[in-house]
């Protein structure tokens, strides 16, 4: 029980009312429901350079979702495409 009212007066001092507790509380939860990055376990890639670099460049298909994600019906799917490639290869586009 000791154990637990220590803790208690730790988290009383950082948070003092109700409506600061509150506020940590609903900060956690969205911090918790955060979309998780994208990781990738890649072996074997000697002598597999532009493989490599274009999953780089297009950060594993997530700059073409968030394009989509942005532009959606505004753009058409030749357009999206354009702008995908634009930030893919920018020295390329010049």
């Amino acid at each position: 029980m000791t154990f637990d009212l220590k803790h208690l007066t730790l988290l009383a001092k950082q948070f003092p009312t109700v409506d600061a507790v509150s506020t940590e509380i609903v900060n956690l939860s969205a911090i918790i429901n955060l979309p998780k990055g994208t990781e990738h376990f890649l072996t074997d890639i000697h002598g597999e350079h532009e493989a490599f670099d274009h999953i780089m460049r297009n950060a594993s298909g997530v700059v073409k979702r968030k394009i989509d994600d942005t532009f959606g019906e505004t753009l058409t799917a030749a357009q999206k495409k354009e702008l995908a490639t634009l930030v893919y290869y920018p020295q390329e586009k010049r």
